[in-house]
């Protein structure tokens, strides 16, 4: 793959290198069903299986954990996601063409300077909620619900599917940039318990280590900056 400035590349042109296939599910957490993503992947045309479900059964050159999966929905006309239950998302892995969105093109944009072909993005949570407002008040809700944390793939009943996911600890980099919502917290620690034997790239907001900048904020400038940034740490 050619040398790119990142920022040069607009979103057209990584259009052109990669595809997006996400993993979206349907659970009843309480007495309430929930649409979720359990996985992204941004991975260039040339290495994409012609059966796209092959995708999960690759290694990917780095890892990437966000917030949520906000507004991401599949491509594909009336593509209805499958109802899991206790067994999880990932015992039926599925790929759909997906609406990539301006955070993806940020990661796309530090796989093309650093030649990386496949990027798998995880999320503290599964829910699919654009508004982060709303996103609090539910997570707020499912705490006291019963197998409510199975929202999160960082929870401890989500750990094989979590291991096939990631791969042994230290294989690869993680890209990690949830945010700095305070609300957050409680998913945060339980993520980074669990990526301890990994090497971790963020731009971290906070003393404690527990937050890290969003990929995609505002302003260009802001955008820009937080490129430099990952790189300078690659």
């Amino acid at each position: 793959m050619p040398v790119y400035s990142p920022t040069t590349l607009r979103a057209d042109d990584l259009k052109k290198l990669f595809g997006v296939y996400g993993d979206f599910y349907e659970v009843m957490l309480g007495e309430q069903a929930y649409a979720c993503r359990s996985v992204l992947e941004l991975i260039a045309h040339a290495r994409t299986p012609a059966d796209p479900d092959r995708i999960h059964a690759l290694q990917p050159d780095v890892l990437v954990i966000m917030m949520n999966p906000g507004s991401s929905k599949p491509l594909v006309p009336g593509y209805c996601p499958r109802r899991v239950g206790t067994e999880g998302p990932g015992s039926q892995p599925q790929r759909v063409l997906t609406r990539p969105d301006n955070t993806q093109y940020q990661v796309m944009r530090i796989m093309v300077a650093q030649g990386w072909q496949h990027a798998r993005v995880l999320n503290l949570s599964d829910l699919r909620e654009p508004k982060s407002v709303q996103l609090m008040k539910t997570l707020e809700s499912l705490r006291p619900v019963v197998d409510g944390e199975r929202h999160s793939l960082f929870c401890p009943a989500r750990t094989a599917e979590r291991a096939q996911l990631m791969g042994p600890p230290g294989a690869i980099p993680v890209l990690i940039g949830w945010g700095r919502d305070p609300q957050l917290r409680p998913l945060a620690v339980q993520c980074l318990q669990q990526l301890h034997g990994w090497r971790t790239i963020g731009v971290a907001v906070d003393p404690e280590g527990l937050f890290y900048a969003h990929p995609s904020p505002m302003l260009q400038r802001n955008k820009d900056r937080w490129l430099a940034d990952i790189l300078a740490q690659l």
